[in-house]
């Protein structure tokens, strides 16, 4: 057969107990009260100390309001069993016990303020309450009822009886219920099986029957020590429990006439019960004396091993350095994150001042401020650099407090927190570049710069930003403004639109871009003073995209608009002279050959005949020769603007080819059509009567091809000038003077007044 382990049997008991743990509770108080009472009644007949109740108000005070009625009739139950066996009429025992009960009800419901509230009998409080209710309010008030009863049954006296009760149940109230409540509370079964508690026991036991069984060595104070020392190892409900036993043992040797106690010639009975209740009250009151003083202890020790557990959590979690030293430096106490800032571990750093670890361009700082700790000052902050273990520093800042000794105050040294505040001093110092950057661009920009924040306020310009506006900036304006310093961009704003041309439009643009942050513009507006302003603003955005505010760059163009209309006619100008012939003003060869390559592509796409003339002066050599060249000069004019004269279409062009030939190219124009204006220049010409010996008309005469052609594929406008020039050579063989068209016949116009060749 199978044996279940003794500790696997002690999990199934518990396992079993664990949800009948108030039907067990219930049947501990009626064996407890039932047990007390019986021997109380036993032992002392009633007349010494009566426990029964405390051990009823115990249960009471560390039960739940609503389980009261179930102790109470549990206590009841208890008291009757006992009382069961004694020889009164069970009338008195049932109205005795009914008045014990009514007692412990009465000292639980004056000590029991709240359901949550539990007996400290630790605190002063709460122990003169237990005192004035549970000890002297509850007994006086049931003993009243009780001397009632006694004096209308037997005729005993009301002071007799009432003396009597309030004794024998104040007494038990006052050793029982401090004494039963800590074994209540505690887990006394739970220690049972250790061997060395037993060691404390077994000794008190035995001193306790022989001190009380004797009456030579009357020394029972013997007891006190050893009760004490069960209270420091075993702790207060092994102490009580010890007290309980004592006080039984007590009891029993003195209700037989031995012990220290016991009543003699010198002592009566009553005596005997008094002395026995104040050596049981003393050690009650010294256990609980002791208790507190233990509960003081424990409750400083338990704030120390806090304050400990917490200073070691932050100084150990901490990323600023904790650092406790004397006016030169020298640490008494340094965190460990000194190694996170520095690389040197606590241990290295304890022997090392203010010389070995600080900056040597900060260390005059650094003392400065310990002087001015050590002179009285209570805090001083101070920023200085600090050496690392692999070269180099580390920007810190100190915060500095003095130390002062508690009983006389004079500053023993100063406590420190040093904090790594490299990344500030670098933003700092990018913070001071950044600014530097911002007023140089302000300084030399020819733009006028306003910076705007998210909240519509100033927070920078310059000075050409006034220029440009003609406005009057205030006293701290141009420049960069702190956070404080910062307005309302509106001033300035009021006093841009009174120079504005259309004040309203530009309030209406800007109150636009304000309420859109990303929006962005660059245009041009005018000025009351004609002046133009060329304007482009955009939003500002952090890293995150978040808006910061709006940045406007001004420039006066006024001079640059001015100069760009200059710049335009010049080129105007200089185009014209790049396509004019300079002696004649009309086209030359370039443009000549640009706009007849043009021509021609637009008659290829349109199959429109083009038309070209060639004009050349007859025999101009011998007109030099005789002249000289300023009178050939204006003779070249005097041909341009006969063949102007007849060219009066805007698309027609007359150009000078070369020398003393001119060109002239007629779009969408037929041979007939050219042919009449090839007469009409001849004409012309003759009209002009200008004098030449040399030729045989006595003046000067032109000779004219003419040539037309529709543009086709393959064909270029070379040779439409190949034809023009066939004609011309035609038109000179013919005897000049005479128009010729390029024809398989060829048609010659001769002057009116001259035979035709």
């Amino acid at each position: 057969m199978r044996t279940i382990p003794a500790a696997r049997l002690g999990r199934m008991l518990l396992y079993w107990l664990r949800p009948h743990g108030r039907a067990i509770r219930l049947a501990g108080c009626l064996l407890s009260v039932g047990i007390a009472a019986g021997l109380a009644g036993a032992i002392a007949q009633g007349t010494v100390i009566w426990i029964a109740n405390g051990v009823l108000l115990a249960y009471l005070l560390l039960a739940p309001r609503r389980l009261w009625p179930a102790y109470l009739c549990a206590g009841f139950l208890g008291h009757v069993i006992a009382t069961s066996f004694t020889y009164a009429p069970w009338q008195v025992n049932l109205v005795y016990t009914l008045l014990d009960v009514f007692e412990a009800f009465l000292a639980a419901v004056l000590l029991r303020r709240r359901s949550a509230q539990l007996p400290r009998f630790t605190r002063g409080q709460y122990l003169l309450r237990f005192l004035a209710f549970a000890v002297l309010a509850a007994p006086i008030a049931t003993a009243a009822i009780a001397a009632l009863i006694e004096v209308l049954w037997h005729r005993v006296a009301f002071s007799q009886t009432l003396l009597q009760w309030v004794a024998t149940d104040s007494l038990g109230i006052c050793v029982v219920v401090p004494a039963c409540v800590p074994i209540l509370q505690s887990r006394i079964p739970s220690t049972f099986r250790t061997g060395r508690n037993w060691a404390y026991l077994i000794p008190i036991a035995a001193t306790s029957v022989l001190l009380f069984s004797q009456s030579k060595v009357p020394v029972p104070f013997v007891l006190y020590p050893l009760l004490v020392l069960v209270l420091l190892r075993l702790g207060l409900g092994w102490a009580s429990l010890t007290t309980l036993f004592v006080s039984g043992v007590a009891s029993f040797f003195t209700v037989r006439g031995q012990g220290p106690f016991a009543a003699s010639g010198s002592v009566t009975p009553r005596e005997s019960a008094i002395l026995l209740q104040l050596f049981i009250a003393s050690a009650i009151v010294l256990l609980y004396s002791v208790s507190v003083v233990l509960e003081r202890l424990r409750a400083a020790e338990r704030r120390h091993q806090r304050i400990s557990a917490v200073h070691k959590l932050v100084s150990e979690n901490s990323r600023d350095i904790i650092l406790i030293a004397d006016f030169d430096g020298l640490p008494t106490y340094i965190s460990s994150a000194v190694g996170a800032i520095t690389g040197w571990n606590p241990e290295e750093t304890m022997h090392r001042g203010f010389a070995e670890v600080v900056h040597p361009d900060d260390l005059a700082k650094v003392q400065d401020a310990v002087r001015t700790l050590r002179e009285g000052a209570e805090t001083a902050t101070i920023e200085y650099r600090i050496g690392k273990r692999r070269g180099g520093y580390v920007w810190v800042e100190g915060r500095l407090r003095s130390l002062r000794d508690p009983a006389t105050g004079v500053s023993t040294g100063f406590l420190q927190l040093v904090s790594d505040i490299s990344e500030r001093k670098h933003a700092e110092l990018a913070r001071q570049l950044q600014l530097s950057v911002i007023n140089a661009i302000h300084d030399v920009s020819l733009d006028g710069i306003l910076v705007v924040d998210d909240k519509q306020r100033v927070v920078s310009c310059n000075q050409r930003f006034a220029d440009v506006w003609s406005l009057s900036l205030p006293q701290n304006l141009p420049g960069y403004l702190d956070e404080n310093s910062r307005f309302s961009y509106k001033p300035l704003l009021s006093q841009a639109l009174e120079n504005v041309k259309d004040p309203a439009a530009f309030s209406q643009h800007v109150s636009d871009f304000y309420s859109n942050p990303d929006a962005q513009d660059h245009c041009e507006f005018d000025l009351k003073n004609g002046r133009t302003i060329e304007r482009y603003t955009t939003g500002l955005h952090g890293n995150a995209g978040e808006h910061l505010g709006r940045v406007w760059f001004f420039r006066d163009v006024s001079e640059h608009i001015l100069a760009e209309h200059r710049l335009q006619e010049a080129y105007r100008a200089l185009e014209t002279l790049a396509v004019t012939d300079a002696l004649t003003g009309v086209a030359n060869r370039r443009q000549f050959e640009q706009s007849l390559a043009n021509e021609w592509r637009r008659g290829l796409r349109d199959r429109k005949p083009l038309s070209l003339l060639l004009i050349d002066a007859d025999l101009f050599k011998s007109y030099n020769d005789s002249f000289g060249h300023p009178r050939g000069d204006n003779c070249l004019k005097q041909i341009a603007e006969a063949a102007q004269d007849v060219v009066a279409r805007p698309g027609d062009l007359v150009a000078r080819f070369g020398g003393e030939e001119f060109a002239v190219i007629l779009p969408n124009t037929p041979n007939s059509g050219a042919m009449k204006m090839a007469f009409d220049i001849c004409a012309m010409m003759r009209n002009r009567q200008l004098k030449h010996p040399g030729n045989p008309a006595g003046i000067v005469t032109v000779s004219v091809g003419c040539a037309t052609l529709v543009p086709q594929l393959g064909q270029h406008a070379a040779t439409l000038v190949e034809c023009a020039d066939q004609a011309l050579y035609d038109a000179k063989r013919a005897g000049r003077n005479c128009a010729c068209n390029y024809q398989s016949e060829v048609e010659v116009a001769k002057p009116v007044n001259l035979i035709a060749v």
